[in-house]
């Protein structure tokens, strides 16, 4: 297993899943360089939200490493996280919070000091365009409007990386 390069932002090495007789993932290996946009793309069933659950820490790999900014997903998952901002597909989400205290939750379980929480929850909730709706409940949101409180929650924290599973669902 090799180790994680400098300039990646994320890379993975030999990931591999296996689900019962069903192989999900074979041995991938991945470098997405600092400061670029990557998308993986492929048919249904091809692997792709079972390879970004495991280089997010949702899902443990049977085998392989996964980095993020030189620090092992597997080996420290705290301080892991703290750097990922992740909208994971079909995302289960608090909704019976408003949108404005869901994202504050979230701010708040990131570790966020509290001074800085306010503002910040104020700012993604106008640039979500969900200020109006930040006082409605989140069951009562529409999928568009579900999504983009959820894209909040997962920058709330001003992540070194970005993943997106199924964004444009």
């Amino acid at each position: 297993m090799s180790e994680p390069t400098d300039s990646a932002a994320l890379q993975i090495t030999g990931l591999v899943k296996q689900f019962g007789e069903k192989i999900a993932v074979a041995g991938i290996d991945l470098a997405v360089p600092q400061g670029s946009f990557f998308g993986l793309v492929g048919p249904n069933g091809a692997g792709k939200t079972t390879t970004l659950s495991m280089t997010t820490g949702l899902l443990r790999p049977d085998a392989g490493a996964a980095w993020v900014h030189g620090v092992d997903v597997w080996q420290r998952p705290v301080e892991a996280k703290r750097i990922i901002g992740n909208l994971a597909d079909g995302v289960r989400l608090f909704d019976r919070l408003t949108g404005e205290q869901l994202i504050t939750y979230t701010a708040m379980m990131f570790g966020l000091p509290r001074p800085e929480i306010a503002p910040r929850v104020a700012d993604l909730l106008e640039l979500m365009d969900l200020r109006e709706a930040a006082g409605t409940i989140v069951a009562d949101y529409s999928a568009g409007m579900t999504k983009k409180v959820a894209l909040a929650c997962a920058l709330v924290h001003a992540p070194r990386l970005l993943v997106l599973d199924e964004p444009f669902e």
